[in-house]
């Protein structure tokens, strides 16, 4: 690597990369302890090729740095392997080189002008699942955006939680953290008196990577759930209670969490998962619309974390799988009822148990109306609609009478096809009156197939009416 030596001190800019940005920047140079210089240098594959595009990070200091990340300034090098830092201010600093395309990486802690030519080797990867909780913050929301790293050096991965990562690292043993990505977020948690070793979530490596190795981490949680609320400033007053003076943060709340089986599938991670406490679909009723909400993303595992829902309108709650192929559902899955009550008095999580996946089922339904014994179907079916769904899923659909309607990706099994009249406003008006959920809501159970479906089934639909 050539190191010209320039006649003006000028320092550079670096780029925003630590967590935070409280401390000042760390190898800032003085006009008589350190070389101000500009570098560069060629970056080679393993197999001695010129690294293309490889991504080149120089941290100008060779000391443990206070900060999780690291600043350090970034560049990418050109089509020859090519890289160029400008005024650099220090003769000795950390250099890391990560190609991801090619899956290999260096890293120097004490890289200098002796160095004129860098060889990547096979980069090792750490993989895993983030996720968090944020509802004991009561003003402030910690967003989604997470970082993933290794402690002091400029290795990171942005994570939108809850999601999966991939973090490429040398071969080594490392301290690894994460943290909120957002800077201004971690400022005011800092601001409001969250100690840094809970904002900065630390863990050692359970065992050392040699290159090449991956290593896959049980699923991350970032949480502040058990740490006491700083205490507000407070006006000497004689009658202030003990009480009084002390502040803390609410109980921390009750999680679920739950596992997938893929059967003979190598790979169970990314399986999508959805919570239903809307069991009969009478949200989709009067709201015209309900989608699979994609709330988490199971681990390399299958297990998935989630917050406890907020409210259980019914007396259980059930889980939704869905596991795609690109854009194509191949197989779907659904919990146990989880009752109310396993939820009541919960600090900790609650596990729904196993679930086992497989091919998705169908069911091709119609509907005849049916106004009294002597009409069979009635010359009026174009003016009714009804609401059909299978009972805790995501899957009801609003069709008008004498029509035919194909539910599709359909969780195999015995399961209960519910029916009930498509206007919301007569759905509200006889819950309002206090009829039981069985005066209005028709039900038949349907055993699933596996793969396969139902292909022609007629019900008949009454139109309700309140005596």
């Amino acid at each position: 690597m050539r190191l010209a030596i320039c006649l003006t001190a000028l320092l550079s800019a670096f780029g925003f990369w630590a967590c935070s940005d409280k401390e000042s920047v760390a190898g800032t140079a003085t006009q008589t302890e350190n070389t101000i210089a500009s570098l560069d240098g060629v970056v080679y594959h393993k197999d001695g090729t010129r690294a293309k595009g490889a991504m080149v990070r120089l941290v100008l200091s060779t000391k443990k740095q206070e900060k999780e990340i690291p600043n350090f300034r970034e560049t990418e090098t050109d089509d020859l392997g090519r890289f160029a830092f400008v005024d650099v201010p220090v003769d000795t600093f950390q250099l890391a080189v990560i190609d991801s395309a090619f899956g290999e990486i260096l890293y120097l802690p004490q890289a200098s002008a002796d160095d004129d030519s860098l060889v990547l080797e096979r980069a090792s990867m750490i993989k895993g699942y983030l996720t968090y909780d944020d509802s004991v913050l009561l003003s402030l929301s910690v967003g989604s955006h997470f970082k993933v790293y290794v402690a002091d050096l400029p290795f990171y991965e942005t994570v939108f939680a809850p999601g999966r990562f991939e973090l490429m690292v040398p071969e080594g043993s490392w301290k690894l953290g994460f943290c909120p990505g957002d800077p201004m977020v971690v400022e005011k948690l800092q601001e409001s008196g969250i100690p840094d070793s809970v904002v900065f979530h630390s863990l050692d490596m359970p065992k050392t990577l040699k290159a090449g190795e991956t290593l896959v981490l049980d699923t991350l949680v970032w949480s502040i759930a058990n740490e006491p609320r700083p205490l507000d400033t407070l006006d000497q007053k004689d009658s202030l209670d003990e009480k009084d003076s002390v502040e803390t943060l609410p109980e921390p709340k009750a999680w679920i969490s739950g596992q997938v089986n893929c059967g003979n599938l190598k790979s169970c991670d990314s399986v999508e998962v959805m919570v239903i406490t809307d069991l009969f679909g009478f949200k989709f009723a009067s709201e015209r619309t309900l989608e699979y909400e994609i709330q988490a993303l199971t681990d390399s595992l299958g297990r998935w974390w989630l917050p406890a829902p907020e409210e259980v309108p019914y007396d259980s709650f059930r889980v939704e799988y869905r596991q795609r192929s690109g854009e194509t559902v191949t197989n779907v899955g659904l919990s146990r009822y989880v009752k109310k009550s396993e939820l009541e008095g919960r600090k900790d999580t609650l596990s729904v148990g196993v679930t086992t996946l497989d091919a998705y089922s169908w069911i091709s339904v119609g509907v005849r109306l049916v106004v009294d014994q002597e009409s069979q179907q009635d010359e009026n079916c174009l003016m009714n609609s009804v609401v059909l769904g299978i009972e805790g899923t995501s899957h009801f659909v609003r069709t008008l009478t004498c029509d035919k309607f194909l539910l599709t990706y359909l969780p195999s099994g015995m399961q209960r096809l519910l029916m009930y009249s498509g206007d919301p406003v007569v759905v509200a008006t006889l819950q309002e009156a206090g009829l039981p959920m069985a005066a209005f809501v028709s039900s038949s159970d349907q055993n699933l197939t596996s793969g396969n479906g139902i292909k022609e089934l007629w019900l008949t639909f009454t139109p309700p009416s309140l005596k």
